[in-house]
């Protein structure tokens, strides 16, 4: 990530979860309006099935009106670690990704995907269209 800039940095929030300082690091498509369009304090509304996100992005990629657009997020700093962990632990266990509550104009939808360094790529968000 060091080679990398960050395109945002704000708070994560899930009530009664996890609420930690966070940095966005771009991955794949367009970046354009993120950093401007994503909030202070991103809140997580709930969980949802993975297939459903999945079907969704399916037929999102068919789309010449949409864009596809994925961000890293890592905690800002080594004390936000724990709670960064509790949230991905959260989602994890239970087999769900996050919704986010509170997305702006430019964003229709934002989930938040749990995957660990051993995790393969969900070949629904490949091939990769940036730094990857």
């Amino acid at each position: 990530l060091s080679r990398l800039n960050t395109i945002w940095k704000g708070f994560i929030n899930m009530q009664s979860v996890a609420k930690f300082v966070t940095k966005a690091y771009p991955v794949s498509g367009c970046f354009d309006y993120l950093s401007e369009d994503l909030p202070d304090t991103i809140h997580i509304g709930g969980r949802i099935s993975p297939k459903t996100v999945w079907d969704y992005v399916g037929k999102l990629k068919s789309s010449l009106s949409q864009e596809l657009c994925l961000i890293r997020f890592h905690p800002a700093t080594e004390e936000e670690e724990v709670a960064y962990i509790s949230l991905y632990s959260y989602f994890s266990s239970r087999g769900r990704f996050g919704v986010v509550a509170n997305n702006n104009r430019h964003i229709k939808d934002l989930y938040l995907i749990p995957l660990s360094t051993k995790d393969p790529i969900p070949s629904k968000l490949l091939p990769f269209e940036g730094p990857g």
